[in-house]
């Protein structure tokens, strides 16, 4: 594959993917676009992650995601780019936690929001 092209020449699409997984992974994943194909690598030391891209009817799209680890190798679907993550990184993603709520800061019931007691 050809060196890295510059930004201007890296499909949109691609480049939303690589922003995701360097915000995720906190590492510049490498780009490489070469006719109707595309390849996003990205290093985690001794793993390696691998998005192949294709072009058909003016689009791009992701085809495959691959995590190799020396002679392993483990595919993903195009749905499952937080799993393949996770199996680069060795933790799930980070998200926020559910925010409990009781009575006095929940959400409003219809009876609250007519001025009665709750029933």
């Amino acid at each position: 594959m050809p060196e890295s092209p510059s930004p201007a020449h890296v499909p949109t699409v691609i480049g939303h993917y690589a922003a995701y997984l360097q915000a995720r992974a906190h590492v510049t994943p490498e780009i490489s676009v070469d006719g109707n194909r595309a390849e996003l690598r990205l290093d985690a030391g001794e793993k390696v992650l691998v998005a192949v891209f294709g072009y058909r009817k003016r689009n791009w799209s992701l085809r495959s995601v691959e995590v190799r680890s020396g002679e392993q190798t483990a595919a993903f679907t195009r749905g499952q780019m937080a799993k393949a993550m996770t199996a680069l990184l060795g933790h799930p993603p980070q998200t926020s936690a559910p925010q409990a709520t009781n009575g006095a800061s929940g959400p409003r019931t219809d009876s609250a929001l007519r001025g009665g007691a709750p029933r």
